[in-house]
């Protein structure tokens, strides 16, 4: 399943009246610590105004050489001069899993490389160190001036993958993207140092690293050990990062003024109230039902047996989570009064707009296009995420086989006319994952194909062509046994020989995975084709008009939508009131004893009950603070002003959920695992002797 990025902000509206809603929007910024600015243009003067600390270009310079980006969807940093790398244990879930067995069930066991001859390589992770920006907005935009919306997208579609291109040949290693930013105003070359040979170093129990489960998610307090410990190689040696950042064992005191660099997934804080109405009415319901389902048919397939639960426990823990940040951010859609103060903010800036020649003749009815796209999008949406989105195709293997066949097309092409996902930039991170060793399981495979064929007839229709295209006369459970029973993709080898040989190799294969995505695609691309000509194309072009004239009449210092791209966000160490209760902002050791109730999801794994006497009860466990953030930042560092790691993101609050569309610093609060627990369980559970004195050196 392809990776999704939870959106954590807060549903601020609903509790407060629509004046006061309408107050907190059109104000800019609403609160001090709003904003995941980028690298390269840091709000230095706020910071100095606020909080009396001057940003440098070397203290700068060091959190960005040594904050990370799990290609994957997550954030981390190295932490020590041997290429050591702090993130979430639930972003090295997949990993863990990977490595498990029917015999070593890790996710549950835990992982602990007493040396670096025990380190495991995860199959699929890369990480990517950023090394450069440059803005190359020119290079993009002049090709697609004064064409139409299609032929502007097609342009700049070609100047993107030509600007990839050529600077991933400049070096080896090397990954390059082109990050649009301000909805098209603005286009930033990224290059990353990339590192594919990452291993697993530490990763504790799932009891412990999902203490509290469900229940405990996206709330506060809360008590739980959601880190792990990678190690990147270069050349089979543990790299050694120029800068790193040092782990302050005391963490930082209530009130500290602190910043969190991280990779924030994606925001829609500048979308029309056509695009926000969309996701609250069609694209958030359609998904939150179809997880929901899926959850359901997992849970019953988890009793079956002890195999069963091992082979499905991440995918269920990764559902169950987007399953609440979706219904979060429903549910702040949804609040009385936000779409109305939405509109009337647009309502505003419209007007302002068409008083100013000038931007009234560039913006055009740059709102309407949206609108009349928009429809569109809720008419294919379905078609689209069934088909193009593989929801109708849910299986490891036949993403493999999809894979297979359109490389083998797209590569035959000039690297500018390719799907954006077989660029020569994205083929590096495509080929680890088709070549990975990670095991695939059929009995997983069958079930959720046989389902996902299902939902594929049920939400299409029994005479959509596609549906009896990939049908036929066979029920999908028949269909999923007999694609997947028969399948040779299991090997890596068959693998390998289908991408080496290209088309040829593709036509003339008899593998029934390779048949039937050949026999499906022809739909996907359609519906694909269309979304890009119809919806993206005119959204794109005409949300870049409207934010331009947005930024023209803004004499404030603003931040772009998050785009996975690295960015920095400051804030303080504090707790907030709860329907008046003060919430306080540090949770210690005692409380996840007296939470323990040894039935999950309050378990305490093993290793944690033999060590019980020898713990510091008063050692702080997890923390809150005010900094904007959203999925993505999972598994970013906190740091203190002298650039010292004084805490790791792994969640938010409850009120965070809505914050792809807002943010309000008053109930807006990331969550933090504190160093003081990191060391303690290094010590005294763990026994982790070498790690505990790379990651906490003596002075």
């Amino acid at each position: 399943m392809p990776k999704t990025y939870p959106r954590r902000r807060t549903p601020l509206f609903g509790a407060f009246s629509c004046s006061l809603i309408m107050s907190l929007l059109l104000s800019l910024p609403a609160h001090a610590e709003e904003g995941m600015w980028t690298f390269d243009k840091l709000p230095r003067e706020a910071i100095k105004s606020s909080y009396n600390f001057a940003v440098t270009d070397a203290w700068a310079n060091k959190l960005q050489s040594a904050s990370l980006r799990l290609a994957g969807g997550c954030s981390g940093s190295f932490v020590s001069n041997q290429g050591l790398i702090l993130t979430n244990h639930h972003c090295v879930s997949r990993c863990v899993a990977q490595l498990s067995s029917r015999t070593e069930n890790l996710l549950e066991d835990g992982f602990v490389a007493a040396q670096l001859s025990d380190e495991e390589i995860c199959p699929e992770i890369e990480v990517n160190q950023l090394q450069s920006i440059s803005d190359v907005t020119a290079q993009v935009e002049k090709p697609a001036q004064g064409l139409s919306d299609r032929q502007a997208a097609t342009a700049r579609q070609a100047a993107i993958a030509s600007l990839e291109s050529t600077c991933d040949q400049a070096q080896p290693n090397l990954r390059c993207e082109v990050v649009s930013l301000y909805d098209g105003g603005r286009y930033n070359l990224y290059q990353y140092r990339r590192y594919q040979d990452v291993r697993l170093v530490f990763a504790p129990e799932s009891d412990i690293a999902a203490f509290g489960g469900d229940p405990d998610n996206f709330s506060f307090p809360r008590y739980t050990l959601d880190m792990a410990l990678l190690r990147a190689y270069d050349g089979g040696e543990p790299v050694t990062p120029n800068d790193y950042f040092s782990i302050n064992p005391y963490g930082a005191a209530q009130d500290e003024l602190v910043f969190v660099t991280g990779h924030p997934g994606a925001t829609q804080r500048g979308d029309t109230t056509a695009q926000l109405s969309t996701l609250r009415d069609v694209i958030l319901p359609e998904r939150i039902a179809y997880l929901a389902e899926l959850r359901g048919v997992l849970r019953q397939f988890s009793r079956l047996g002890v195999e069963q639960k091992r082979i499905s426990q991440r995918e269920y823990l990764s559902i169950e989570n987007a399953l609440k940040a979706l219904r979060g951010r429903h549910k702040a859609l949804s609040e009385v009064g936000f779409m109305a103060t939405a509109q009337l903010r647009e309502a505003e800036l419209q007007e302002r707009v068409n008083k100013h020649s000038k931007l009234r003749k560039s913006t055009g009815d740059a709102w309407i296009k949206i609108i009349a796209a928009e429809q569109t999008w809720r008419n294919i949406y379905t078609e689209y995420s069934m088909l193009e989105g593989m929801r109708g195709y849910q299986s490891d293997l036949l993403s493999i086989a999809r894979h297979l066949v359109r490389a083998a097309q797209e590569r035959s092409k000039p690297n500018a006319e390719r799907l954006h996902e077989y660029t020569d930039a994205a083929l590096p991170q495509l080929t680890q994952r088709l070549f990975s060793a990670a095991p695939i399981h059929e009995e997983m495979e069958i079930l959720s194909l046989d389902w996902s064929l299902e939902k594929l007839r049920e939400l299409l229709g029994p005479d959509h062509p596609a549906v009896r295209s990939s049908l036929g006369v066979d029920s999908p459970d028949t269909l999923a046994r007999e694609l997947v029973g028969q399948s040779k993709l299991y090997d890596l080898a068959l693998r390998k020989q289908l991408w080496d040989g290209g088309s040829a190799a593709i036509a003339s294969s008899t593998d029934p995975l390779i048949q039937f995505a050949l026999r499906i695609d022809p739909a996907a691309r359609a519906v694909r084709l269309r979304y890009e000509q119809e919806v993206e194309a005119v959204v794109a072009t005409n949300n870049t008009a409207i934010n331009r004239a947005r930024f023209e009449l803004s004499d404030t210092q603003s931040y772009p939508d998050a785009s996975f791209s690295l960015r920095l966000s400051y804030g303080q160490i504090k707790g907030w009131k709860e329907k008046g209760e003060a919430i306080a902002p540090f949770t210690s050791v005692g409380g996840i004893l007296a939470r323990a109730t040894g039935e999950l999801p309050f378990r305490l794994p093993a290793s944690w009950r033999s060590a019980e006497q020898d713990l510091d009860l008063t050692s702080k466990v997890n923390f809150v603070s005010s900094h904007d953030i959203i999925g993505g930042n999972s598994g970013s560092p906190m740091l203190n002003a002298k650039g010292e790691l004084v805490g790791l993101i792994f969640d938010g609050n409850m009120h965070s959920l809505g914050g792809a569309y807002a943010y309000d610093g008053r109930y807006n609060r990331a969550i933090s695992v504190h160093p003081q627990v990191m060391k303690m369980v290094l010590d005294k559970i763990y026994h982790a002797d070498a790690l505990s004195k790379e990651l906490f050196p003596k002075p």
